[in-house]
């Protein structure tokens, strides 16, 4: 499975050409991402396990980007559920 062909049919930080209720869809959905990403982080530095931390805060900064690029902001306070725009 290729995401490589999704990136290139709409630019990176563009909703041009996404109607409201997916980017709706995929705000909440990067919301769920980051914030049990979050959770993940927490659990890797509870457990001191240097390796798990880092892959954990690893994937967490890829979704924070993938946000960033994508104009979807992402707070610290991801349990407050955004209203569909």
């Amino acid at each position: 499975m290729s995401h490589a062909a999704v990136s290139g049919v709409v630019p990176p930080g563009s909703v041009r050409g996404m109607n409201p209720s997916t980017m709706s869809l995929f705000e909440r959905e990067m919301h769920d991402q980051v914030a049990a990403a979050r959770a993940a982080v927490a659990e890797a530095e509870r457990r001191s396990d240097p390796l798990l931390t880092q892959a954990a805060q690893s994937h967490l900064d890829g979704l924070l980007d993938l946000a960033r690029r994508n104009g979807v902001r992402v707070d610290q306070d991801d349990e407050i559920p955004m209203a569909p725009a």
